[in-house]
């Protein structure tokens, strides 16, 4: 496992707290949790690989306030969501980047401009209202669940999920007819990672189904702080298939993917 500083959760937040159950069916596998930016305490939520190319708007308890279907893309294993406060807007991306068996020869960003609730309970953004960035790893397909947006660089920051020491790319959103070639800026020595996120702050979390690693904001890159590895360990007690997390301010939230058989939680972690 990795090598980190691991420091008790009351130094920096407090016990996570559950403050919803998610009961409606529609969320029936949620990977992705964002907060929004048009839309002040509300997050985004969206389910994995298989399901309507829908976005779900909950409020604070879990309740679906307004759904969001995106016309002429697929959701064949979309796995995190960012929303991105920029140029006097905000933006939603939609990543599709899960691949289990590694077998496709691309992936992508799915780029649309923030949905408000002053449009309706349902909306459908159009095709031709979708910028997509489709890209590939010079190293070969992969399956990854983490993505999130570094503010000081202008990048994105994925870190993959299977192999046993996680790959870190670091690319700007660009579209073009042809896919982009993305390559590593090196592994970190941990897997299985799920969820990660920036803060404006510049405060990176980073998840897998056993640990949140926490990074304090830097003059760094965010790529170069998860590549350095020195991160604190919050304590955290691990959900079933948590694969969903963003902050929400100061302080942060994640959800557990399933809720047939199981109950499927939000928790809240609140700042110190």
């Amino acid at each position: 496992m990795s090598a980190c500083i691991a420091v008790s959760e009351n130094l920096l937040f407090s016990e996570q707290q559950v403050v919803a159950t998610i009961t409606d069916e529609r969320l029936v596998e949620v990977s992705g949790l964002e907060q929004s930016y048009a839309n002040p305490g509300y997050l985004w939520v969206h389910n994995d690989s298989g399901h309507d190319p829908i976005i779900y708007l909950i409020d604070q308890k879990g309740a679906i306030q307004m759904e969001v279907e995106l016309k002429g893309v697929k959701n064949r294993d979309w796995e995190d969501i960012v929303t991105v406060e920029e140029n006097g807007g905000s933006w939603v991306y939609i990543a599709e980047i899960g691949d289990n068996r590694a077998v496709h020869k691309t992936v992508s960003l799915i780029r649309f401009q923030e949905p408000s609730l002053s449009l309706g309970e349902e909306i459908t953004v159009r095709k031709e209202d979708l910028d997509i960035m489709r890209f590939q790893y010079a190293e070969g397909a992969r399956d990854a669940e983490a993505v999130f947006f570094d503010y000081r660089k202008k990048e994105f920051v994925l870190v993959t999920k299977r192999e046993d020491k996680s790959m870190v790319y670091a690319f700007p959103f660009q579209t073009d007819n042809n896919p982009v070639t993305i390559n590593s800026k090196g592994t970190v020595p941990d897997r299985n990672f799920t969820a990660a996120d920036m803060n404006e702050a510049g405060e990176i979390l980073l998840k897998h189904y056993d640990a949140i690693y926490y990074w304090p904001t830097s003059n760094q890159s965010a790529s170069d702080q998860i590549l350095n590895w020195n991160p604190t360990k919050l304590t955290y007690r691990p959900e079933p298939q948590g694969e969903a997390m963003c902050w929400h301010l100061q302080n942060f939230f994640t959800l557990s993917e399933k809720n047939r058989g199981r109950k499927q939680e939000m928790f809240f972690f609140e700042r110190k």
